[in-house]
């Protein structure tokens, strides 16, 4: 053997052994410490610069035959047993992945997915890829997926998958071969279901570079294929504007796509305007039940068309695609878990853009695109991870476990002179099993710096605040996230100039979010809120108290049932909205406990029913708009009803809120009230 020659074998064990050990750091199945990272990052970064040696190695001696290029695209193939949709990338994310499924008659059983090594770019001249695979058992699985080009048809590649490990029912150490077939340049296919308000017009394209640009043409950019599902339908007009809870049940009711179970179907309602308490509400997702979360949108057209009067039609798209974007499992770029402020991408605000104060200059290089880790998220999570109705929202950290160049914009720093505070209830920090949890949120300028802040600083639904959750005696600490995401724009008339002696209120509820129940069992748990303010040169943090919580376990049979009812995931989005129409079962079941634990007019003395008169009356209140069996009914709100259960929660009853729950529902009784008159 010759020097060379001896040099290349040791470059190829060294490159080799980095990859095992970077390998079976990355499949452990749980959270890698910063230790485990920090190694992962330190491999990743040499790899590149150990294969480019070997690849000039190599170069010097006999070149060997190399097979044909294949064309980036999506493929189709498979076993009389399996059906593979595979997915070549390497002109935009170098990736290689692919879903895998069970063929049975028309429809396929989704298994397992596999995609190259993250952080190891494809290289289109290489025939054998290392790749790692999971399915939703948990199972993961190295192994190597053998691409083949054939000459005789450019359109067809021959494949070869092998698996050290179970994934599911595939085999394991046994090749499984086919031939695919290419029938797209782009990743997947996504449905899109557009309903529109009576009397609101939509967008025209945006001309950008000679480019028309849409919203289909943005998602078409990221590797989808959209296509029209359901027939066009228009929505009668609703001068009131439009709430979460009607926004859920109007596309419960309307939606013509699949809402029980998961699939490769969007639905976004295109609507003139929130209800007038939600002022510089762009857009929301509205829909990240637990059960099957992420499939529904909202865009308010004509408060796009108020705030934003040059470029409307640029920012109605960049507003939908955003919210889009929501709906496959994208988060805000600028939260403190991701640290991007100084993203372009759809999934930042232009007004938040740096900091703030850059809104011209995020548009000058706004490019209708996403960040490359979202990219690669799109184009390549595993399915389940994507797909609407799969993966609880916010649930897969995509910027940390693709690429594996994640890096926060700017350090994170306490901001001095402000503070955080949360607070319990008044009836305290002991809570029954299956009540529903609120604080109070104060931000107090003690003697700090002058902000200009959104009014929404304190609202956990847009972005600025993160809750977290730790059960004592786990150390694992779960963030909170609610079942809708709100997108607003900044604006003087949502804007709070924040000086010294400012303070800033909110409630919080933190009883059901995407996840599901935050506290699904009885226990001691700790709950700690943190602001995020993102500055030209730092991200400035404000840190709450530390408030610990007691969740008391059913002390009767009587309890115990009732609690089969309240960590019911309906229940869990009844109490969410603050009461449905939709959710009748949720709300029969409720009413139920309700008489059995008070009399039929009388004051309440206990949580359970305290929270369920105050969703009860909240949606008494409401004006909704319904399609029924095939016809529009529109129902007014009964101030009525609405204001004889919330007069029923007096002194007593308030205690198990936050003072600034309470507050409020005093002020919405006294409100219906004054209407019945």
């Amino acid at each position: 053997m010759t020097n060379l020659d001896s040099q290349t074998k040791e470059l190829e064990r060294l490159i080799e052994t980095l990859e095992s050990i970077r390998n079976s750091i990355s499949i452990v199945g749980r959270p890698l410490t910063p230790e485990e990272e920090q190694i992962v990052r330190t491999i990743q970064n040499a790899l590149p610069g150990l294969k480019e040696s070997l690849r000039l190695l190599s170069a010097t001696q006999s070149p060997e035959p190399q097979p044909d290029s294949i064309e980036d695209g999506r493929y189709e193939g498979g076993t009389p047993e399996y059906f593979f949709e595979l997915r070549i990338d390497g002109g935009v994310s170098g990736v290689i992945s692919a879903d895998i499924f069970r063929a049975n008659g028309l429809e396929n059983i989704y298994l397992a997915s596999i995609r190259t090594i993250p952080g190891d770019p494809v290289v289109s001249e290489d025939a054998i890829f290392e790749i790692v695979g999971q399915d939703e058992e948990g199972g993961r699985s190295l192994g190597t997926l053998s691409l083949i080009s054939n000459d005789s048809e450019e359109t067809e590649v021959g494949v070869e998958l092998v698996l050290d490990s179970a994934l599911k029912s595939l085999p394991v150490r046994a090749p499984v071969s086919f031939f695919a077939r290419k029938v797209s340049e782009r990743m997947r296919v996504l449905g899109l279901e557009i309903e529109t308000e009576e009397d609101v017009d939509s967008y025209q394209p945006f001309d950008f570079n000679g480019a028309n640009m849409t919203i289909e043409s943005s998602l078409n950019n990221a590797g989808f294929d959209v296509t029209d599902i359901g027939s066009k339908s228009q929505v009668p007009k609703n001068p009131l504007g439009w709430g979460t809870a009607q926004l859920h049940a109007l596309m419960s009711d309307l939606a013509q796509a699949s809402l029980t179970e998961r699939a490769w179907e969007l639905h976004l309602l295109w609507l003139s305007n929130p209800t007038r308490k939600d002022n510089g509400l762009l857009g929301i997702m509205f829909d990240s039940t637990p059960e099957l979360p992420r499939q529904g949108t909202a865009v308010f057209a004509d408060e796009v068309r108020e705030f934003v009067p040059v470029d409307t039609d640029r920012k109605m798209i960049q507003t939908a695609v955003h919210e889009l974007g929501h709906a496959l499992n994208l988060a805000h770029r600028f939260e403190r878990a991701l640290g991007h402020a100084d993203s372009t991408s759809f999934m930042n605000y232009d007004w938040h853009y740096k900091g703030g104060n850059h809104r011209n200059e995020f548009w000058n290089d706004f490019e209708f695109t996403f960040d490359p880790d979202e990219l690669e998220f799109l184009r390549h999570a595993p399915l389940p991870k994507l797909i609407p109705g799969g993966a609880a929202f916010h649930s897969v950290p995509y910027w940390k476990d693709g690429s594996g160049s994640y890096r926060p914009y700017r350090p994170e720093l306490p901001l001095p002179g402000y503070r955080l505070s949360l607070t319990p209830p008044g009836s305290g920090t002991v809570f029954e099993f299956g009540q529903p949890v609120f604080f109070e949120a104060l931000l107090e300028n003690i003697n700090g710096q002058t902000f200009d802040l959104p009014q929404s600083i304190l609202d956990p639904k847009a972005g600025f605040l993160e809750l977290r959750i730790k059960r004592i005696g786990n150390p694992h600490v779960e963030v909170f996230h609610p079942v809708m995401q709100r997108c607003l724009i900044e604006s003087p008339r949502n804007k709070i100039f924040v000086s010294q002696g400012v303070r800033l209120r909110n409630n919080v509820n933190i009883t059901f979010g995407s996840g599901g129940f935050s506290f699904p069992e009885p226990g001691r748990y700790e709950i700690q809120g943190i602001v995020s303010l993102f500055t030209e040169n730092n991200n400035l943090v404000v840190k709450s108290n530390l408030v610990q919580i007691r969740v008391a376990s059913p002390k009767s049979m009587e309890e115990e049932r009732d609690a089969e009812v309240l960590l019911r995931d309906d229940v869990g989005m009844y109490f969410a909205l603050g009461g449905s129409d939709v959710f009748e079962k949720a709300n029969n079941d409720l009413e139920e406990i309700l008489n059995r634990r008070t009399s039929p007019k009388g004051r309440v003395s206990d949580p359970i029913s305290a929270n369920i008169l105050r969703c009860q009356g909240i949606n008494q209140g409401r004006p909704y708009t319904r399609y029924i069996k095939g016809e529009w009914k529109q129902k007014e709100g009964n101030s009525k009803k609405a204001s004889t259960c919330l007069n029923r929660l007096g002194k007593e009853a308030l205690l198990f809120f936050d003072s600034h729950t309470a507050e409020h529902t005093q002020k919405l009784c006294k409100k219906h009230a004054d209407r019945s008159k």
